[in-house]
């Protein structure tokens, strides 16, 4: 009997490292991203950054909030996929840019993925900062947009596991901070910000919400129709509020638990070729939606995307493809446009080439509807070179003539926010 014993478990034994010799070589379902953040100038590494790791194509926080030591680094392990990081220190300028999207990459199973990152002191003054907690009973606080709005512009964070919040970089004014999420609802705390200064302990209580449904239908303007995601952004940030993002079917959409505020309606952040169509949101203002105890019906207009040549990413991945420091951009013809603007940013939201004036108020180059490609820097307008190493996006606007318009003419059509992504060599 004891010998029987013995050798059931030596089969055991055997069997796991039989198991274990098989399996040495079966890709490691997570992958790594990880790199030092350093100061763009003097190249030091930064300490106190507030990393924010987020799925690409949920645009939800994916991990822990991070906040990096003396020696500036940081790491993620998640599943291999699509993600972007949002990086925020106080007297440095946020990464990505605020109002600005943030630039993805792609992190594979198995490997690690170097992704060093450079932030630059701001030159805003008379800034300070806000910091809080989340307090709830049963509401997952993790990932929880936070957003301090004057009444017009908002500046945000999102929340950590426990609810702690910091939203650096804040003009000194008055500011009403409030949570987001989906199924959640949230009190409204007053911020008296002033320059150089913490302004501490503004909590919020956030409570469980079934909250109402917005639905509606998405009309396709010059395009075939699709399945489109739709996701409820805030109107002071622009920011996707978590969790409130789905798919169309049959051109219908709908979303559950929405907390009571007021949101934008936007479609189309995936590769799919459609993007927001501008033309109707001339005539028809913004989608707005109000939500207050019932449920909201709120339709809204998607169009065809002006579709960008080379050198871009293809649209079923967001790694950046390489390209000479001198590129040629070229794009396919837009019917209807009578000219097109060029905009190129860094991988932190900055504008170096090309794009519009403050407000939309000017185009900073026009090109004409006759021309589809134009050199890096062809008018000498850039306020920066295309610099070894370094990741940036690059973006076609279709414009068309309208005198009725303030400015003479109206944005028909954009190049995809995901498009246009190039390192250069």
């Amino acid at each position: 009997m004891k010998s029987g014993k013995y050798h059931f478990l030596l089969a055991i034994i055997i069997t796991g490292v039989l198991f274990q010799a098989c399996n040495k070589d079966e890709p490691n379902p997570t992958g790594i991203v990880k790199g030092i953040i350093t100061d763009g100038s003097s190249s030091a590494a930064l300490e106190g950054v507030r990393v924010a790791l987020f799925d690409a194509n949920t645009n939800q926080t994916v991990g822990n909030v991070l906040t990096t030591t003396v020696d500036g680094a940081y790491s993620f392990t998640v599943a291999g996929g699509s993600y972007y990081l949002k990086l925020a220190k106080q007297g440095y300028t946020d990464v990505p840019v605020r109002g600005s999207s943030a630039i993805p990459f792609t992190v594979t199973n198995d490997s690690e993925l170097d992704n060093p990152v450079e932030m630059f002191v701001s030159s805003d003054t008379n800034i300070g900062w806000i910091s809080g907690k989340l307090n709830s009973f049963d509401v997952s606080l993790l990932g929880t947009l936070v957003v301090a709005s004057n009444g017009s512009t908002g500046y945000s964070t999102v929340a950590d596991f426990d609810g702690n919040y910091v939203i650096y970089n804040v003009p000194a004014d008055t500011y009403v901070v409030k949570a987001w999420k989906v199924g959640m609802n949230s009190s409204e705390s007053g911020a008296v910000v002033t320059a150089d200064t913490e302004t501490a302990e503004v909590n919020l209580q956030v409570t469980n919400t079934e909250g109402v449904t917005v639905s509606g239908t998405v009309t396709f303007l010059a395009t075939a129709n699709l399945e489109v995601d739709v996701a409820l952004t805030h109107p002071d940030t622009g920011e996707t509020i978590p969790g409130l993002a789905t798919t169309t079917s049959g051109t219908n959409y709908s979303l559950e638990n929405v907390p009571i505020g007021v949101f934008l309606a936007r479609a189309s952040f995936a590769n799919d070729g459609i993007v927001m169509d501008p033309d109707w949101i001339v005539k028809n203002g913004e989608p707005t939606v109000h939500v207050l105890e019932n449920n909201v019906t709120r339709d809204f207009s998607v169009t065809g995307a002006v579709s960008l040549a080379a050198p871009t990413n293809d649209a079923s991945t967001t790694i950046p493809v390489s390209t000479s420091s001198t590129p040629t951009f070229s794009w396919s013809d837009y019917s209807s446009t009578s000219d097109y603007v060029i905009e190129v940013s860094d991988a932190n939201g900055n504008v170096i080439w090309g794009g519009f004036t403050e407000f939309w108020a000017a185009k900073n180059i026009v090109i004409p509807s006759s021309q589809t490609s134009i050199d890096f820097n062809s008018d000498g307008n850039a306020s920066a070179g295309l610099e070894s190493g370094k990741v940036y996006r690059w973006r076609i606007y279709a414009s068309k003539d309208n005198v009725q318009s303030p400015t003479g003419w109206e944005l028909i059509s954009v190049s995809e926010d995901q498009r246009g992504l190039i390192i250069i060599e």
